[in-house]
């Protein structure tokens, strides 16, 4: 057994980001199906949340319990304690840049409605765009729904976003501690 490459830990944690947003994408998109009210809204977002978040520490966590077993075999190899802020930071950048996109757009090329695309691409978002921009048959025709967004919803989604580096290294430190171990938990 031997160590996984940065590369090939970054490559993972961008796949289950990309899966967590297109599981996120048929979430909202089928709880939206019942309606736009307030606590929709809420549910979606915490759904997402829970499901993106979830994806990200796992694939973390799956790097922690490797990391053991390979530390407890080879104790001269050591642990990488910090290796999953910076796999973190990677994963941000790459979960972010939609959303510096639609910052982007916003502020000046506003006649250029990007938001569909971004609520596909950026699947996990997508009930925040839903909550906090104007339905489409809401407005007129001369307005669109990029001109209407706040600017401070893609600095929501960034912070939101930030988070991705705190949860992959808790996820490792979890991992690597054995702490979600079902037997540990269950008989102490």
């Amino acid at each position: 057994m031997k160590r996984n490459s940065f590369g090939k830990l970054v490559l993972k944690g961008i796949g289950f980001i990309v899966l967590g947003n297109v599981m996120c994408l048929v979430m909202t998109m089928a709880i939206f199906m019942f309606g736009s009210h307030a606590i929709t809204k809420i549910l979606a977002i915490l759904f997402a949340a829970l499901i993106f978040f979830s994806l990200v520490f796992t694939v973390a966590w799956k790097d922690g319990e490797r990391e053991r077993r390979l530390v407890a075999l080879h104790p001269e190899l050591g642990e990488k304690k910090y290796r999953w802020i910076g796999i973190g930071g990677i994963m941000f950048a790459f979960a972010v840049a939609p959303t510096i996109f639609i910052l982007i757009n916003k502020l000046f090329f506003p006649e250029f409605d990007n938001l569909i695309i971004y609520q596909f691409v950026s699947g996990s978002s997508y009930p925040f765009v839903i909550a906090f921009t104007p339905r489409p048959e809401s407005l007129s025709d001369s307005v669109s729904r990029i001109e209407t967004m706040s600017a401070l919803l893609p600095s929501l989604l960034i912070a939101y976003y930030a988070l991705i580096p705190a949860v992959t290294q808790l996820g490792f430190i979890f991992g690597y501690k054995d702490k979600l171990n079902p037997d540990k938990v269950i008989y102490k």
